[in-house]
């Protein structure tokens, strides 16, 4: 069962000493114009280890070490890892952590830095839980990321911060991997506002929990795809799976697209660094996935854990999706002063130029010509109609090339 009292006493009390972080609830003016609702961010991405992660290590650890543990072996793609890490260290064990060995480098490198073992191992979540489970023995304790009591009642306590932070909530959208923190979220909710809707959010190339709902029962997935490897999980518990139907509203899917839409409105609108699971919940609103229009709607933004070369390349999808960054392509007489007066012209409207390629090898190309490739960032407040236009006008023929 669900420990709700007692993990929020626990976790109060490390709150109070600094150990773990009270993290803010606040309102979002972009994300409520956007959706017609009122919407507001709990930010778990500034949690300690970056992630709502601790909550559940750190209180379901209080729990085993009275029954005698004192150390702890688990698997993890990353952000249970370093909660796991950080609460051994707070409580004083040992910590042993397998993690698949496509995890970005950051993740690995906290864990490590928290004091855990860390074994690579495994392309997904599941293949790094069958050899944590091979690793357990001689009195050592399996913690398990999602599918564990102590563990959904301490992330329980961030449903209940919510329902204290916010008077009225209607809507709760949570992001969704093995179902632990949406268990433990929408329990806390349904037991105090039952009234109100707990919706998840998973990757739709990690869809396990939305399929085992529809089958009815638990779903492996042979194949996890997405940018939101916090997410990434093949199979849900049994725990959560039977808790995800009993408080649980819907479930629904969002893209890699979608995730980096997410990831960039965060970045840029509230200066808040997300991770792909962590913005998977306001992918779900700008979307429109999940309607909030005239309601009072929470986005859980989970974690924050996102390698620095990783969020370069979702910031450039997500200018080239939005057209702040676009590709020119025309082709162009092949003689000296062509790109110098192509660049001068492109320059003249305040386009900055990132890149620039030729094309001389296209057995199509008119002899004498080249195609020309820039790739350009465009003023907010250019008209590229216009500037086609002028191009033309200049004997210079470009058009936007897909994004």
């Amino acid at each position: 069962m669900i420990l709700l009292e007692e993990a929020t006493t626990v976790i109060k009390e490390k709150q109070r000493e600094g150990k773990i972080h009270r993290t803010p609830t606040l309102r979002s003016e972009s994300l409520s114009r956007v959706t017609g609702g009122e919407v507001f961010l709990k930010l778990e991405a500034l949690q300690k280890t970056g992630s709502f992660k601790i909550r559940g290590a750190y209180f379901a650890m209080y729990k085993y070490i009275q029954e005698g543990y004192r150390e702890f072996i688990t698997a993890s793609s990353g952000n249970h890892a370093q909660g796991v890490a950080y609460a051994a260290q707070l409580h004083g064990v040992r910590a042993t952590v397998v993690m698949p060995e496509t995890t970005p480098w950051l993740k690995v490198k906290k864990t490590q830095d928290y004091g855990a073992t860390v074994i690579l191992h495994g392309e997904s979540y599941y293949e790094a839980e069958i050899k944590a489970m091979e690793l357990v023995g001689g009195g050592a304790k399996f913690l398990h990321a999602y599918n564990d009591w102590y563990v959904i009642s301490g992330q329980a306590t961030l449903g209940v911060e919510i329902l204290e932070d916010l008077e009225g909530v209607d809507v709760v959208v949570v992001p969704v991997g093995g179902g632990g923190l949406i268990s433990g979220v929408a329990y806390a909710i349904k037991k105090r506002r039952p009234g109100a809707r707990v919706v998840g959010v998973q990757a739709s190339g990690a869809p396990a929990v939305y399929l085992s709902l529809k089958e009815g029962g638990l779903v492996t997935i042979d194949r996890v795809d997405t940018i939101a490897d916090g997410i990434a999980v093949k199979r849900p518990g049994d725990i959560t799976l039977k808790l995800i139907q009993e408080y649980v509203d819907d479930i629904v899917l969002v893209d890699d697209n979608e995730i980096v839409d997410a990831i960039y409105l965060l970045l840029e609108r509230t200066r808040v660094v997300a991770e792909g699971a962590g913005a998977a919940a306001v992918a779900a609103l700008i979307s429109g996935k999940v309607d909030v229009r005239g309601k009072r709607a929470v986005a859980v933004v989970s974690g924050g854990n996102i390698d620095a070369p990783i969020l370069m390349r979702v910031l450039m999808k997500a200018l080239a999706r939005q057209r702040r960054v676009v590709r020119l392509v025309g082709e162009v007489p092949d003689r000296p002063g062509t790109l110098a007066k192509a660049s001068s012209l492109l320059a003249s409207h305040n386009v900055n130029i990132l890149e620039v390629y030729h094309e001389r090898y296209d057995p199509e190309q008119r002899p004498n010509y080249v195609r020309l490739i820039f790739v350009v960032e465009i003023p907010g407040t250019l008209d590229m109609s216009k500037l086609l236009d002028e191009l033309e006008r200049s004997g210079f023929y470009f058009k936007l090339a897909p994004h």
